[in-house]
């Protein structure tokens, strides 16, 4: 269920909606943020991030070391703060221009224990199966 004026940037999940974020999102990848915009005020702003992990199922054919802007920001300043060098796992839609993207969900900090092997079994559950 959607609501109304409400950006998905600014949902608050549980641990436990990892799996809905994920498959929700047409591109996940693990960045790290390169650059924040000099002023970034209320009013909505892009970073630039350099991809440094992606997932085969939703890579939205980006690749590793790739420079990508991820927009939607500081509309809901509150909820999204993003910090030069360090690194997240971002939940993305593409835009219309290539390697831009709108944030689905709020970026989750990778310090957090095991969030990028959570987000690896979300999207890979099938991946070692036909390894002999």
């Amino acid at each position: 269920m959607l609501l109304v004026g409400v950006s998905f940037a600014c949902y608050a999940p549980s641990l436990d909606s990892l799996q809905e974020q994920a498959y929700r999102s047409a591109v996940v990848i693990e960045g790290e943020v390169q650059e924040l915009p000099a002023n970034a005020s209320a009013e909505t702003y892009s970073v630039s991030v350099r991809v440094l992990d992606v997932w085969p199922t939703n890579s939205g054919g980006l690749e590793r070391q790739q420079l990508v802007t991820v927009g939607d920001f500081g509309s809901e300043a509150p909820c999204v703060a993003v910090e030069k060098d360090h690194r997240y796992i971002f939940f993305m839609d593409p835009t219309e221009e290539p390697l831009v993207f709108r944030a689905s969900f709020a970026p989750r900090e990778t310090v957090e224990k095991n969030l990028k092997k959570d987000v690896e079994r979300v999207l890979c559950e099938d991946c070692g199966k036909f390894i002999l």
